[in-house]
């Protein structure tokens, strides 16, 4: 499976085993990752907060080459998905900054 993350995350299988790391450097990029990836809820979370971009077409996917950030906000995620979470209701966490 070929997918492009703008966040690093680690996918685990039920048993806790590490399944595929996305790094740093992976950011911003189509990768392979294994389909067992999907087996960790946090794959879905973050497709489902545009983390994780999927291309349906070749089209979509050049698109995507092309500004693998346009539309997100500073965090990775879809400014699609934050507007409509906030539209619904639904509580939308922000990450907390150290401050001195």
């Amino acid at each position: 499976m070929r997918i492009l993350s703008r966040v690093c995350a680690d996918f685990y299988d039920k048993k806790r085993n590490l399944i595929h790391r996305i790094r740093r450097e992976d950011l911003g990029i189509y990768c392979n990752v294994p389909d067992a990836i999907q087996e960790d809820p946090l794959y879905q979370m973050l497709v489902d907060d545009g983390s994780i971009l999927l291309a349906e077409t070749p089209a979509k996917q050049k698109a995507i080459e092309n500004d693998p950030y346009a539309g997100a906000t500073a965090d990775g995620r879809s400014s699609e998905a934050v507007a409509k979470a906030k539209s619904a209701g639904t509580k939308v966490e922000k990450k907390a900054t150290g401050g001195s």
